[in-house]
């Protein structure tokens, strides 16, 4: 048995000769991660946890004696959501096809609302340093809902909130009967 315990103890002794150091914590790169989307011409990133889920353009049902802005409601997995068009919100209609449509599904707390973009671009990996506080080059009516940008080489990508889209105070006159 000492035979085998002294092999053991060989084994180990030499393999910690040879290993290779692990790299310290401090040069450890870390990433912010979002999801891509695309918004009367302009690309944008929202953080991965604002995302509930990101889905097709469901079918709905219009809703009576709202604003435009309401696309209407879609049963999902048997709760309903209202799907929100950004761009009408915005102020401008979408020009993209509706099969390239996308809806971000934003669930927190009291809040159940789809977020109808026009397009998805897909998982966003950012270099944690890479953020900056400052958006520039963006045009006015997104400011309210940005928190600062993510920049890869010449491109911007500014950070979208949903939350904030969610708590804007026009949003409480949405179920307004339109003029």
């Amino acid at each position: 048995m000492s035979e085998a315990f002294d092999k053991l103890c060989e084994m180990a002794e030499r393999s910690q000769e040879i290993s290779i150091e692990l790299p310290a914590k401090e040069n450890a790169q870390t990433h912010w991660n979002g999801l891509g989307f695309s918004l009367m011409g302009q690309r944008f990133v929202v953080p991965m946890f604002d995302v509930a889920e990101l889905l097709r353009v469901p079918q709905m049902t219009r809703l009576p004696g709202v604003k435009p802005a309401i696309a209407g409601v879609a049963n999902v997995r048997g709760r309903l959501l209202v799907v929100i068009d950004v761009t009408v919100f915005l102020g401008e209609p979408s020009s993209y096809p509706r099969v390239q449509r996308r809806i971000l599904a934003f669930d927190h707390g009291e809040y159940y609302f789809g977020f109808m973009v026009d397009e998805s671009l897909g998982m966003q990996h950012f270099p944690s340093e890479a953020f900056s506080e400052s958006v520039s080059g963006i045009d006015e009516k997104f400011w309210p809902y940005l928190n600062g940008c993510y920049g890869t080489g010449e491109t911007l990508w500014p950070v979208f909130s949903l939350q904030k889209l969610a708590e804007d105070p026009e949003f409480e006159t949405l179920a307004v009967a339109a003029a």
